[in-house]
C-alpha cells in the first residue's frame, strides 16, 4: 500500500491541494492527516476548503492541539464559526491510527492524545534513543509517524539517521522506526510505500 502522508496543514489551501495532485501521480490508496489540519487558534477561515480537500480525497487522520476543540465535544463558540461540514468530518479524527501496521499520531505516541495538555506538551525533539524510546515502549507498531515538530526527523532504538528528508529512506534495517513528517505548510508531504518500506518525502510548495 503507498500511504500519502500531510503533517500540519494549517488550512494551508495552495500547498495541499499541490500535495494531492502529486499524490494521485505517484499512486497513492490512501491519504493520512498527522493532525493540525485545520487552526481554531487562527480564524478557522479556510477550514472549509481543507476539509473539502481532504474529504474528497478520503483521508483518514488524527486531530492535532492546533485542530482539537473541532473535534468530540465542540465548544458553542467554534461551531458558530466553523464552516459547514467542517464538524462532520473533523468528528471522523481519531488519537491516533493504524493502518498497514504503521501508526500515526499527531504526537509522540508516549503521550495519550486524548489529554489536550499532552497535545501541547514539547520537550525538544525525540532525537535521542532515550526520548524515542518511551515511544517505542509504549506502542507495538514498527512504524510510527507523528508531526508537529515542523521537521524532518528518523530515529531508531539505537539513535538518529543523518537523514533531513533530502531524498527516499528504506525503513527496512532497523528493527523499529519513529518518523517525524514535516509539515505541508512549509510544503513538504511524504509517500510511505509499505511494501517495499520506503519513505519518499515530496515537495509540495509552489
Amino acid at each position: 500500500m503507498r500511504i500519502g502522508i500531510l503533517a500540519d496543514i494549517h488550512e494551508a489551501i495552495e500547498p495541499l491541494r499541490r500535495a494531492l495532485v502529486e499524490f494521485r501521480r505517484m499512486g497513492v490508496d490512501q491519504v493520512v492527516s498527522l493532525g493540525d489540519a485545520c487552526d481554531t487558534c487562527g480564524t478557522v477561515g479556510r477550514a472549509g476548503e481543507t476539509v473539502a480537500l481532504l474529504r474528497e480525497a478520503r483521508a483518514v487522520g488524527v486531530w492535532g492541539n492546533h485542530d482539537f476543540g473541532l473535534c468530540g465535544d465542540v465548544p458553542s463558540e467554534l461551531r458558530q464559526r466553523a464552516a459547514p461540514g467542517v464538524l462532520d468530518f473533523m468528528a471522523s479524527m481519531q488519537p491516533h491510527l493504524v493502518l498497514e501496521g504503521c501508526r500515526f499520531s499527531h504526537v509522540e505516541p508516549w503521550l495519550d492524545a486524548c489529554q489536550i495538555e499532552n497535545l501541547w506538551y514539547f520537550d525538544g525533539l525525540p532525537d535521542t534513543a532515550e526520548k524515542a524510546g518511551r515511544s517505542f515502549a509504549a506502542v507495538p507498531e514498527r512504524h510510527l509517524f507523528v508531526g508537529h515538530m515542523h521537521c524532518w526527523l528518523v530515529i531508531t532504538p539505537t539513535g538518529r539517521l543523518d537523514w533531513n528528508g533530502e531524498a527516499p529512506l528504506l525503513l527496512n534495517s532497523e528493527p523499529r522506526y519513529l518518523v517525524v513528517v514535516a509539515p505541508v505548510v512549509d510544503g513538504w508531504c511524504a509517500v510511505y510505500d509499505t511494501a517495499a518500506a520506503e519513505l519518499t518525502p515530496v515537495r509540495c510548495a509552489g
